[in-house]
């Protein structure tokens, strides 16, 4: 008997002990920037530039419910025969695979015919099962490439990542020729899941006060 008085305060205690060590972890003290043009709006709060996904005319494999937070790039045909422009990620999935492969990735890769196969070169990606494609017609790439680095800072490329949040704002922009960046973005993308986790046990103990 007193073992399942004890199960039972465990049960109780842990999601409170698990935002407690939340708020005073670095994942709490840490902020990742929003990119992009900001909104100032009433009480001081700001409205954060969103990206538009549904211009890639995707499945629901881009949407909020499906992958609240994803990385993305695109890829411009003159970019698809440098392999090295991948490096980074290329190292990550085939040594490294059980640190990423919890990710979405996606590939957008400018097609001149959208009837033409992908490039070989890109190929080798399609074996990992996080690794999603989307074509673009060559003539809407470049504007909606633009879109998601509206604002962007000076050294940062269009080829570059990015890492869009559940609301789909931009929350950093990684250079996949570096593993290093690309661990970047793992440790970033984990961050957020924890963000969002602490965020899930708030509400959920909001609810349960309200209830009881």
């Amino acid at each position: 008997m007193k073992n399942k008085k004890w199960l039972l305060l465990l049960i109780i205690a842990l999601p409170s002990t698990f935002w407690v060590i939340l708020e005073s972890s670095t994942i709490n003290s840490k902020k990742l920037p929003h990119y992009g043009p900001k909104t100032a709006v009433s009480k001081g709060d700001t409205t954060y530039y969103s990206v538009k996904t549904a211009l890639l005319n995707g499945d629901e494999e881009i949407t909020t419910t499906k992958n609240p937070i994803v990385a993305l790039m695109f890829v411009k045909q003159s970019y698809i025969k440098d392999s090295y422009r991948l490096a980074g990620l290329y190292e990550y999935l085939t040594y490294k695979n059980d640190k990423i492969k919890e990710i979405p990735v996606f590939l957008v890769v400018e097609k001149e015919n959208e009837s033409l196969p992908t490039k070989d070169s890109l190929k080798v990606y399609s074996k990992f099962n996080n690794v999603k494609f989307y074509d673009c017609p060559v003539q809407k790439f470049d504007s909606i490439n633009r879109t998601f680095f509206k604002e962007k800072p000076i050294y940062i490329d269009y080829s570059f990542f990015v890492l869009l949040d559940e609301n789909r704002h931009v929350r950093g922009y990684y250079d996949a020729r570096y593993a290093a960046e690309i661990k970047r973005l793992i440790d970033e993308y984990r961050h957020l899941r924890l963000k969002e986790a602490k965020k899930q046990i708030i509400k959920d103990n909001q609810i349960n006060k309200k209830q009881s």
